[in-house]
């Protein structure tokens, strides 16, 4: 598959000298290609000797295809989605390619991006250019040794299924025979990509590398690590987010067989034994002391309230079309909120470290390595050459793996036992109550309409906290923060008069990333307040939706083909509604319809239908897997989602009082993909948004009620 917008057959520019490494040497003679960090894209060559640290790609004298998964594997697929790039392009046989997880190392700087970060749903796209101009290098390169060999035009040869091929001579050389002899080539200064007939993997769905070891249980996870000597440690943060340790009898903890050490650090105290069982049952012993603090009284009810207040505060202008909205024949105004939101990984936050005499190894499923390495080498004063970051697979991730709090936590309890492996396991309830939540969010939305019913203008103003600014205040300079007025600034809508305005209300409470950021709240009030705008004009949502997408082909085709697929109007059994929402996230745009029945006050989803148009598949069944995870992880949050203050500390603390959907209660899901041919699209979270307001529009025609807050069980509605 060649990128949308581009000719089926073009050249790019090849990998320079600088930036292609080549290691030869004995038996294990083999090519490896990588893209080499700035400070160590000096002359003379690499600045590692271990080849690893430079390698995308190695091609061993053994026939072996090894390759780099540049991301890390969350569940999302990426482990084969991104080495599937590379191998279709390059010629090699699926079957015999083995997939090792990246590690810090600017060499797998995402391009997109600009730094080494999963996540925002751009690992494909975000990498599919560089992965196949890679691929197409080390084809080129091993074409080229086969063509000498041969005495032939290397213009004449391809690759295919491990080995190179001359079609009208009949000639077959492996790759294995072929490595050697093409790691003592020069880098050609443009190679050309596959034209689409000659890709035979992209486009189709091919097995996942991943699934064989966590079928059987072999597939390492941060939890999983093992290090000779390994010690395990529990750590206890304050309480309420932000006091400091003031002070802790550690006796009854060193008085427990098995205790290594009780580690002091500046908001928490941690417990290093033998097992994590010793640790933590160690940990709880332990009475540490906070210092008290001006936000040991702060509840929800009050920042609830402050939320309210906020949305009559004037903000900052944000987006600003056409005139200014002027009162029509019909003004509505309607008021919007949703809670903190947890991420709840399966896997709580965990990090192996080891300390000894000047450097520290980290072993981490961290969405961000480099950033974890750098920090953790700033907190322990040592240069960043000193520390190094291996990933392992990783139980869930949505954003909460992107801060490195737990590994710098970790690297500084390793410090406190240098030589010994130590594997910090943060309890459930440890990592339910020390999160980086999902901004609560309110929202006022003024909407006018004339005469006839047509929608003449509308004024939104949303309050909550800034991402970009927790923890780094003014970094925004005034300037509206992008992840908090996501959908409301990008909307496909045409609204003629329109204007967005936000108000930061900063707190104490920790927030971050969550996944699909800030269209996981503005998603729902835009889509529900147009449910609502559409009912007062007298409109079907669906027609009253594509009105307003007159010069928006892409998201009328997947809001026609998701409303075919669910039998959009047709008749009911009383009780029973369908609700709609369409939501573009990520380059992607994805359209749901929830079918809702209430049976005895509580409402049951039976079935969401989702159309989503990513650009292109490049393997269905991942795009249809990310689609079935977001829904269920958006209506998780729909249904039951909060995390209340109280105190000045998250009160929830388990998955007994932070639910989550089951397998008894997940609604049948039903995915169609809509290739519109537009530029890649991201997939890990655009499934999320628009199931919530999806389900309470679809609760509005099953019963009347209008739903304008989160979660569901707030009000009574589930069991």
């Amino acid at each position: 598959m060649t990128a949308p917008g581009q000719p089926a057959e073009r050249s790019v520019p090849a990998l320079s000298r600088r930036d292609f490494v080549v290691v030869a040497g004995g038996s294990a003679a083999g090519l490896w290609l990588g893209l080499r960090p700035a400070e160590a894209a000096t002359a003379g060559g690499t600045a590692w000797p271990d080849p690893q640290l430079a390698a995308y790609l190695e091609i061993g004298a053994d026939g072996r295809v090894l390759i780099t998964n540049p991301e890390l594997e969350v569940g999302q697929g990426v482990h084969s989605s991104l080495p599937l790039i590379l191998a279709d392009e390059l010629g090699a046989d699926w079957e015999r390619v083995e997939v090792r997880q990246s590690w810090a190392d600017e060499r797998f700087i995402n391009p997109m991006k600009g730094i080494q970060a999963t996540g925002r749903s751009m690992s494909v796209r975000g990498h599919y250019q560089h992965l196949r101009q890679l691929g197409a290098t080390a084809r080129t390169l091993l074409c080229q040794a086969a063509a000498s060999g041969w005495g032939l035009p290397a213009a004449e040869c391809t690759t295919e299924n491990g080995a190179v091929l001359h079609r009208p001579s009949g000639r077959r050389q492996p790759f294995a025979a072929l490595v050697a002899a093409a790691a003592r080539l020069p880098v050609p200064a443009e190679v050309v990509l596959r034209p689409d007939a000659e890709l035979r993997h992209l486009g189709r769905d091919q097995a996942r590398k991943d699934v064989p070891a966590k079928v059987t249980g072999s597939a390492e996870f941060g939890v999983d690590v093992r290090q000779p000597g390994l010690l395990v440690a529990s750590v206890m943060a304050s309480p309420v987010f932000g006091s400091a340790l003031v002070a802790v009898d550690e006796a009854p903890a060193r008085a427990m067989p098995g205790v290594h050490a009780v580690v002091r650090l500046p908001d928490a105290v941690a417990v290093v034994a033998g097992d994590f069982w010793r640790a933590d049952t160690a940990l709880r012993a332990l009475r540490p002391e906070f210092a008290p603090g001006p936000n040991d009284a702060v509840d929800s009810a009050g920042l609830q309230a402050a939320l309210r207040r906020a949305l009559d505060e004037p903000g900052v202008l944000s987006a600003e079309r056409g005139a200014a909205p002027v009162a029509g024949a019909r003004h509505l105004e309607m008021e919007y909120e949703v809670p903190y939101l947890a991420h709840a990984t399966l896997e709580p936050m965990t990090c192996t470290a080891l300390f000894n005499e000047g450097r520290c190894q980290l072993w981490a499923p961290s969405q961000g390595p480099i950033r974890l390495r750098d920090e953790v080498a700033a907190a322990l004063g040592l240069p960043k050459t000193a520390v190094s970051v291996q990933r392992s697979f990783a139980g869930g991730a949505f954003g909460r793996r992107w801060p490195v709090d737990y590994g710098i936590q970790a690297a500084l309890i390793a410090r406190a036992v240098p030589g010994r492996p130590v594997k910090l396991i943060w309890s459930r309830s440890e990592d339910m109550q020390h999160d980086f939540y999902r901004p609560a969010f309110a929202a006022r939305i003024g909407a006018d309409l004339d005469d006839a019913g047509r929608l003449t203008g509308m004024a939104v103003k949303l309050a909550g906290a800034s991402i970009m600014e927790w923890g780094r205040p003014g970094r925004l300079k005034g300037k509206p923060d992008p992840l908090a007025v996501s959908t409301f600034d990008d909307t496909p809508y045409a609204f003629g008069a329109y204007r967005v305005h936000w108000v930061n209300l900063p707190t104490h409470v920790p927030i971050g990333t969550w996944r699909s950021v800030g269209q996981s709240h503005n998603g729902f009030f835009m889509e529900c307040a147009l449910d609502e705008i559409a009912h007062a004009a007298g409109s079907d949502p669906l027609e009253f939706r594509l009105g307003l997408l007159g010069k928006q082909p892409r998201h009328q085709a997947v809001l026609r083909t998701v409303a075919q697929r669910a039998g959009w109007g047709r008749r009911l059994p009383k009780g029973e509604g369908l609700g709609l929402a369409l939501v573009d996230d990520q380059g992607s745009s994805v359209a749901q319809v929830a079918h809702v029945r209430l049976r005895e006050g509580r409402i049951e989803v039976l079935e969401v239908f989702c159309a989503i148009d990513c650009g292109r598949a490049l393997q269905p069944e991942v795009v249809r897997m990310q689609m079935e995870g977001g829904i269920v992880f958006g209506l998780s949050a729909a249904l039951y989602g909060a995390i209340n203050i109280k105190s000045g500390r998250a009160v929830e603390s388990n998955f007994h009082d932070y639910r989550m959907v089951t397998l008894a209660t997940t609604p049948r899901i039903v995915v169609d993909i809509v290739e519109g041919g537009l530029p890649l699209g991201g997939v890990g979270e655009p499934g999320v948004p628009p199931v919530a307001p999806a389900v309470v529009n679809a609760i509005f025609a099953a019963t009347g009620q209008r739903i304008r807050s989160l979660p569901l069980l707030r009000h009574g509605l589930v069991a």
